[in-house]
């Protein structure tokens, strides 16, 4: 985890391809925000290759969005129909700042856990700046934070929001959660990207049982991999 710094700036922007995003910032208060806009391109590279394949105007859903990071890029960059959902507070008020900031009528936000029930319950919660990683749905942490559990089959089944292209999650182990209450969506999605760690390497045959198969695996640290699959 990057050491918390606070900056003068109201906004961090990014600029690239002749397009640029604005990353919003409470000036003067210490965020992980300004490192996580730094390595767009480098923290995940095999992330912002795979969303570059993305066809325009395809529904892309963001699970675990944080501050929007991936969520923003697909939106502005492949002018893709984005719903980013993110359950800790600060980092879901940052990501609609930044929506806001660059104007978008493409990418909708939701303060919301996706899971396999419809639940209100807790998170582990670290702490409450923006951009802060690690937060365990249904466990309780330093900073009470309760939160609302829904999952996708329930949200599509009700046409509240549209059937996605393309998933990534990033939920800190909870994978198979959102896994289970998105089996009857993901029958239709043509590619999913999930970051796993090494004690949740079964979540791995949980998605090819659906009928994907692994397409690439890439390394982010000693125990976590993304793994992108496709129908």
């Amino acid at each position: 985890m990057p050491k918390l710094k606070s900056y003068p700036n109201e906004y961090f922007q990014f600029n690239y391809k002749e397009k640029k995003i604005l990353f919003a910032n409470i000036k003067d208060q210490k965020t992980y925000i300004k490192n996580r806009v730094d390595r767009i391109l480098s923290k995940e590279p095999e992330t912002i290759e795979w969303i570059n394949t993305f066809e325009k105007d395809s529904t892309f859903f963001d699970i675990g969005a944080n501050v929007g990071i991936y969520s923003l890029y697909s939106a502005v960059m492949r002018n893709n129909n984005v719903f980013a959902f993110e359950p800790h507070a600060a980092s879901y008020k940052n990501l609609l700042d930044s929506i806001n900031l660059n104007n978008l009528q493409n990418c909708s936000a939701y303060c919301i856990a996706i899971s396999d029930k419809v639940s209100l319950s807790s998170m582990h919660v670290k702490n409450m700046h923006e951009g802060v990683a690690s937060n365990i749905v249904g466990e309780k942490g330093d900073y009470y934070h309760g939160c609302t559990q829904l999952p996708l089959n329930f949200l599509i089944e009700r046409k509240m929001v549209p059937q996605p292209d393309y998933i990534k999650i990033d939920v800190d182990g909870f994978e198979d959660k959102v896994i289970e209450g998105a089996i009857n969506v993901f029958q239709n999605t043509k590619q999913i990207l999930v970051e796993i760690d090494n004690k949740h390497i079964n979540y791995v045959a949980m998605i090819e049982a659906l009928g994907f198969k692994l397409k690439s695996k890439h390394k982010r640290n000693e125990n976590e991999y993304n793994y992108i699959f496709t129908q």
